[in-house]
């Protein structure tokens, strides 16, 4: 069994469109065939010749282009005072695919023909006869697709849009309720020594039209489902033409629990919820982790119209992903007892408990206080545990040191003591909803990363002499500044890294020599 040759059914099938399209042509302009006589199958062929140079491919695009040469003439759109025509026809053959911009310029070539007819006193074509031949022309011939893919056809046939239907402009925007409007969304700000709760200003709302195109993102804020009032986004569109007002405009919005559909003169004004997705508190509790960059909830936005205009650029369909970041905004603040200069913990002799410093926080979360229990245990039995640990193995290393006697170890140790208050949360970016909200951090640092003062003693056997030994360790590591991000621009992750503190203290030595009473004779 031999192979099917593909390309050569294709040209095929595509000479028998041209065929039945002269013997449609005949039918609809009879008096052209009776004066060209034989030379009237020529004329079909050299106009679809043309069509395919000016990078028309859907059958009925060409169809289109060689009835309106029986109208103007054979390469009509090289003509003077045809430059309309060259226009719309570069446009129509720009992709060179068939596609949508094709389709458009075509469609906008018949239309200035329809006027330029009804503009000419005494012409020889009615506007009325023209558009009644190219009515017949695309129910014969839309369906059949482009040349190259004539018989790949779908199993539902491909109705071309024939009349215009667009949009001119359309407004997205968050809409207010009485408690938003008094309230709003609100963060948390340092105002000189005090953290108030400051109203944000809302984003302003987002226009399109031919200038301004539909962002490839919204973003939204709004409460996590079931954690309050969801943020209501609102579409209001504006129609340029409509083919079928029970069909066109269609609006679609689609997430992860429903979807909404809308039609007609339903899209002029309708608005709907967007919850931001479920986050669960990080870590063993609220506060725990600081500016987690979670991911939103997604939601899908599509306008459906045919996309055809009677002349200009259309805004035709279009779709845009909607992103629900949590609108929730932290606060917490954090004090840790500094150790007093000189007031060191004896851990030697004898196995003795590190006694720790106190610790207050507070957590709160759009105002309302959360349980900082979590917090607080982090640094007691986190932080804190860990250092009494390592001081306690500290002194255990040091007791067992080989000729060592009468140990001893005086230990003070602070880490991350002082004050320290934070706030994050998610925020618009500099275009409102247009792009990616970004997460903000204000952070105040008033601490010291590490105050240590360290003093360990004993008497160190050596060879046949007994020596007093010192270790001393001693310093403060100060961590005073403010961490800040937000706006756009370097990363989370490098405003993070301003607050990173090393440091370095030095162990002091000091061991005076004692000679054994009797040695000198030995």
């Amino acid at each position: 069994m031999q192979p099917q040759d593909t390309d050569a059914q294709e040209r095929a099938a595509w000479l028998a469109f041209v065929q039945r399209l002269s013997l449609q042509l005949a039918g609809l302009w009879p008096s052209m065939e009776a004066l060209l006589g034989e030379r009237y199958a020529a004329f079909v062929e050299l106009a679809v010749e043309q069509a395919g140079k000016l990078g028309l491919r859907r059958a009925a695009s060409v169809a289109r282009y060689a009835n309106l040469c029986f109208v103007w003439g054979p390469g009509f759109q090289d003509k003077a005072g045809f430059e309309w025509a060259a226009g719309a026809l570069v446009k129509a053959g720009e992709s060179g695919q068939g596609g949508e911009a094709e389709w458009l310029g075509t469609h906008q070539l018949l239309q200035r023909s329809l006027l330029e007819l009804s503009r000419m006193p005494g012409a020889k074509v009615e506007p009325q006869a023209l558009l009644a031949a190219d009515t017949a022309l695309l129910r014969a011939f839309d369906g059949l697709g482009r040349q190259g893919a004539m018989l790949a056809r779908s199993a539902e046939p491909v109705v071309l849009p024939r009349v215009a239907c667009d949009l001119d402009a359309l407004d997205l925007r968050l809409l207010e309720s009485a408690d938003d409007a008094r309230a709003g969304q609100q963060e948390y700000r340092l105002d000189g020594q005090h953290w108030q709760r400051v109203k944000v200003v809302a984003p302003a709302a987002l226009r399109v039209d031919a200038g301004h195109p539909l962002p490839a993102l919204i973003a939204v804020l709004s409460p996590q489902l079931g954690g309050g009032r969801a943020a209501q986004l609102q579409l209001r569109a504006r129609s340029h033409a409509v083919c079928n007002g029970d069909v066109h405009p269609a609006l679609a919005f689609s997430g992860p629990l429903c979807r909404w559909d809308w039609a007609g003169h339903e899209t002029r004004a309708v608005s709907w919820p967007v919850a931001a997705r479920e986050q669960a508190i990080s870590g063993p509790g609220p506060g725990c982790v600081i500016a987690e960059e979670s991911s939103p909830e997604l939601y899908k936005l599509a306008l459906e119209v045919c996309g055809l205009r009677d002349e200009g650029e259309p805004l035709g369909a279009m779709q845009t992903l909607v992103y629900a970041w949590p609108a929730a905004q932290w606060w917490l603040e954090i004090q840790r007892e500094r150790p007093l200069p000189g007031q060191t913990q004896a851990l030697l002799p004898g196995a003795k408990a590190w006694a720790r410093g106190l610790n207050r926080c507070r957590v709160e979360c759009d105002g309302q206080a959360q349980d900082s229990a979590a917090l607080r245990q982090q640094f007691e039995q986190g932080l804190d545990g860990a250092a009494a640990d390592g001081l306690q193995k500290m002194a255990a290393a040091w007791a067992q040191t080989a000729g060592l006697s009468a140990a001893s170890f005086d230990a003070s140790l602070g880490l991350l003591v002082g004050k320290m208050a934070c706030t994050w949360g998610w925020r618009y970016g500099a275009g409102g909803l247009d792009g990616r909200a970004l997460m903000r951090m204000w952070a105040l640092l008033e601490m010291d990363a590490c105050v240590a003062e360290l003093a360990l003693g004993g008497e160190l056997a050596l060879a046949e002499t007994h020596t007093r030994i010192s270790l001393r360790c001693t310093g403060q590591a100060a961590l005073q500044q403010q961490l800040r991000h937000e706006a756009a621009g370097p990363g989370l992750s490098e405003a993070v890294m301003g607050g990173v503190v090393s440091w370095r203290f030095p162990f002091e030595l000091a061991f005076p020599f004692r000679v054994e009473p009797g040695a000198a004779g030995q």
